[in-house]
Order: C-alpha cells, then sequence, then structure tokens
C-alpha cells in the first residue's frame, strides 16, 4: 500500500494471533525524500468490555511515535501515529511491536518499508514524530529566506549590516547586508541564531524557528548610546547600489568572533583571576595552561527542547572543541532517563569526530542527574593524571531532580583528587542557578550561566581557562 497522506485504519484489539512469525499489518512508504509525509496514523480500537491499557510501544531507534492516550476505554479508540527517519539512503525496513494489557501471548506487529532517496537532516525539529495538532511540515528542503535589517527607532533599512547565522550550535554563513539592508539565502526548517552587528548600534541577538510558512525575517538593531560617531571630513557620498556579501567561511568565522566580542544586550560575562585577565583569550598556550582532561555530563532531558537551549548548549562545546590542542581529551556522558556514554574520551585534534557527536544530540525523557555525574567521574578517571586540569562539568537547565541526592558524595570524593566539578546552567531560574553554584562549590569548581549566544561563544571556554591556568612565572 502506498502512502500519498494520512492513513486511518482501526485495529481491534484481542484474538491476535500465537506465535507471530509475520507482522500483523505491513506498510509500504514507497519512495520517499527529506520533503516526504513519513508517518502514518492507527486507529487502535477496543471492542471489550474492560479497558485495555497500552504497556509499551517497541521500536528501532529509527521511528518515532506519539500516543493520543495509553488507555482505551470499552467501545472507543486511540490514535497512533508513526514516523520513520531512516538514517540511510536505500531500502528500509522497520518493525513496531504494540504490547496490549490483554494479549498474553504475543504483541501487535506492524512493518515498516520503503526507501529513502535522498539523505534525511538530522534536525530533532523534523525527525520527531509530529504533534497531531502541528500543522505538518510540508517540507525540510530549504526554502528561500529574506532577512532584512532596520533601525528599531526609524524603521530605516541599515545596509552594512553584518548578519552571522549558526545552526545545530555551529556557524553556517555570514552575510553583509546590500544597500537595500538586506540579503536573501536558502535555509532548512529549524531553529536559527541570527547575530546582527553595524557600527553605531548594539549587537543583537535573534533566535528563530524557521519553517517553509516563513519567507522574511526582520530584525531591528537599536542605536548605542556610548557610541562618539567620528567627525566627518569630507563630504558625504552617495552609496553605490551595493548588493550583499556572502562572505568565505575564514573571513566568516572572523567576523563572527568580532561580533561575539562586542558588548551585547543581556549578556552574561565571568569574573577571571587577575593574572589570567592579562593573557589574551585566544591563547591557550601550554606555557600557561595544563592539559585538559574533562568530560562533560550533559542535560538532554526532555525540557532541554524548550527554546534555544540545546543550540546553546551545541555551540558552547563547539567552541571548546575548536580550541582543545591534540594533548587534551574531552569526552560526553547523557543522561535523561537513564546516562550512558554518548562519546568516549577523545583527543583534541579528533575536532570533526567530536563535532560530528556533539550535532547528534537529541533532547528526550526524564532527569537521572545523579547517574549521569556518577557515569562522568568513571570516564574521567580513565585519563587521570594528577599533572593535568582533571574536570567533570554538568550541563543543564535546572535541578538534578532524578535519583541525584547522593550526587554531593560522589563530588566530594573525587574532589580530594583534584577532580574539578563545575556546573553550566543553561537559561536557568534564579532558585537553580543557587543549587548549582553549592554544587560547583563541593567540587571546588564554578558555576558557569549561559543565558545567550554570546554567553555560549566564551564562557565555557574561558571555564576550562581558569581551572587549567598554572598562572604566570614571575
Amino acid at each position: 500500500m502506498k502512502i500519498a497522506s494520512l492513513i486511518c485504519l482501526l485495529v481491534f484489539c484481542g484474538s491476535v494471533r500465537g506465535q507471530q512469525t509475520i507482522a500483523d499489518d505491513v506498510f509500504d512508504f514507497g519512495k520517499i525524500d527529506a520533503g516526504s509525509t513519513r508517518y502514518i496514523d492507527l486507529k487502535i480500537g477496543n471492542p471489550k468490555e474492560k479497558k485495555i491499557y497500552i504497556l509499551r510501544v517497541e521500536h528501532s531507534p529509527e521511528v518515532t511515535y506519539r500516543l493520543t492516550s495509553d488507555q482505551i476505554v470499552p467501545d472507543s479508540a486511540v490514535q497512533l501515529r508513526i514516523q520513520v527517519n531512516p538514517k540511510k539512503q536505500g531500502d528500509f525496513n522497520f518493525v513496531v511491536k504494540l504490547h496490549l494489557s490483554d494479549q498474553t501471548e504475543a504483541p501487535v506487529v506492524y512493518q515498516l518499508k520503503g526507501q529513502l532517496t535522498e539523505d534525511l537532516p538530522e534536525d530533532q525539529y523534523l525527525t520527531k514524530c509530529p504533534d497531531f495538532n502541528a500543522i505538518p511540515v510540508k517540507s525540510a528542503k530549504p526554502s528561500e529566506l529574506t532577512i532584512i535589517t532596520i533601525d528599531k527607532e526609524t524603521k530605516e533599512r541599515l545596509s552594512k549590516s553584518t548578519v552571522s547565522i549558526v545552526h545545530n550550535g555551529r556557524p553556517s554563513g555570514t552575510w553583509i547586508t546590500g544597500k537595500l539592508g538586506k540579503f536573501e539565502d536558502k535555509l532548512p526548517p529549524g531553529f536559527f541564531y541570527f547575530i546582527v552587528s553595524k557600527e553605531g548600534y548594539l549587537t543583537k541577538e535573534a533566535g528563530v524557528y524557521v519553517g517553509p510558512e516563513i519567507s522574511e525575517i526582520t530584525i531591528p538593531l537599536a542605536k548605542n548610546p556610548a557610541y562618539d560617531p567620528p567627525i566627518p571630513t569630507k563630504e558625504p557620498v552617495p552609496e553605490p547600489d551595493e548588493i550583499a556579501q556572502h562572505l568565505a567561511p575564514e573571513e566568516a568565522q572572523e567576523r563572527l568572533n568580532e561580533q561575539m566580542e562586542n558588548e551585547s544586550v543581556d549578556t552574561v560575562t565571568q569574573k577571571v583571576m587577575p593574572d589570567l585577565v592579562t593573557i589574551p583569550t585566544d591563547n591557550f598556550d601550554p606555557s600557561y595552561f595544563k592539559d585538559v582532561n574533562v568530560v562533560f555530563v550533559l542535560d538532554i532531558s526532555s525540557s532541554m527542547k524548550m527554546g534555544e537551549k540545546m543550540d546553546l548548549m551545541k555551540y558552547s562545546l563547539n567552541q571548546l572543541v575548536s580550541t582543545l590542542r591534540p594533548q587534551d581529551k574531552m569526552g560526553l556522558v547523557t543522561y535523561a532517563n537513564t546516562a550512558e556514554v554518548f562519546q568516549s574520551p577523545a583527543s583534541g585534534d579528533h575536532k570533526e569526530e567530536l563535532q560530528q557527536s556533539i550535532s547528534k544530540l537529541k533532547p528526550l525523557g526524564m532527569t537521572a542527574g545523579g547517574k549521569g555525574i556518577k557515569l562522568g567521574y568513571k570516564e574521567v578517571m580513565k585519563n587521570y593524571d594528577p599533572n593535568k586540569a582533571n574536570m567533570v562539568i554538568v550541563i543543564t537547565d535546572g535541578a538534578f531532580n532524578k535519583d541525584s541526592e547522593d550526587y554531593q558524595k560522589t563530588v566530594q570524593k573525587y574532589a580530594k583528587d583534584g577532580v574539578i566539578f563545575s556546573v553550566v546552567g543553561i537559561q536557568t531560574r534564579e532558585r537553580d542557578a543557587h543549587l548549582m553554584e553549592e554544587a560547583a562549590h563541593f567540587g571546588k569548581g564554578r558555576f558557569v550561566p549561559i543565558q545567550k549566544l554570546a554567553d555560549a561563544h566564551s564562557n565555557l571556554t574561558q571555564e576550562i581557562r581558569i581551572a587549567s591556568f598554572k598562572g604566570i612565572k614571575k
């Protein structure tokens, strides 16, 4: 059966065959690409007199699903939506098993098959199963988008504005607006950061979900009250009809660094030790800084889906990766319902491997912070060296609110061996920030707040520099 649109089937529970060797239903998606509808809707009915419960749904990691309810009252039905997200081009064949409370012998089995003709984007915004009330995404392909910069007060368009774009935690292009204060680019659906700057104006950060229904974004800039314009020495020359410029990657990175170093509105900065202030922020020379052995314990619970939290975490980690030296080690532990090693410690010259792992981080589940911290220490001790800066750093948006009551004992135990414990707070509430400061205190580390992209650009890297700083020989 070819799937061209939504499918509605009524699947009645009960009377399921004994030992199933084939699927109860087979759904053929045919040939699909990034713009295809990749989900089906099934109705699970209950003709019996007793309530039936959906105990669990077993599925491949490349399948996501949603249920309107896990309880089916008599003479009613619930809706099950199943989406496929094949990781590789070619034929796919997935199985979904539905375990029901009235089935004692075998689950209901669905087979999902088809052929993927082009790679799907890895953005979680597109690979999660669509909400029942959400407007379906018509296309995952890039669409034309016009970005315009204007003066916040006068609404006049601003030429020669620098607009840098960050997506999935990594820079994805920098433009200089033309005379009409705009440029056009093709962007796929997803969350994007636009960092906008212009001489005489405050740098602006704008986080926006870009979808196929959006064709234009206008970003207003506020004038910098501290700006002292130069005195003109000549008659002003009329601006030529300049078109927007798309900068080459190296120049784009330089411009983005300059933007992040400018003062931005609502940016949180860290206080640093006086000696460290005298060393340029891009200096990570071994004569001043110890070798680094760090494992990050990353909160990927469902609360990290909100707003730009996941993007801020990814961007801050990528900024650090770009700084690491070959002798440094970095690993990733994730925690949600449980904890796992997401990236075994890798040396600083394996930047692409580390950045690929960071790009694949996706939020899900509850918050098992205590388990994540213990696993983080286990990983960091694999490369422990008393002469290195050994660190465990938690990155989270809130308190460690599940199975974490004994994390303080773990932190204090390893602090005796010189393992520093710090906490990075992503857009945290004031109450949670206070708890994070206390947690970092137990591990002789610091609390590092990240509220905006400007903070993510430097605060985490600065924390590593503080922890590994040897001091200046005098």
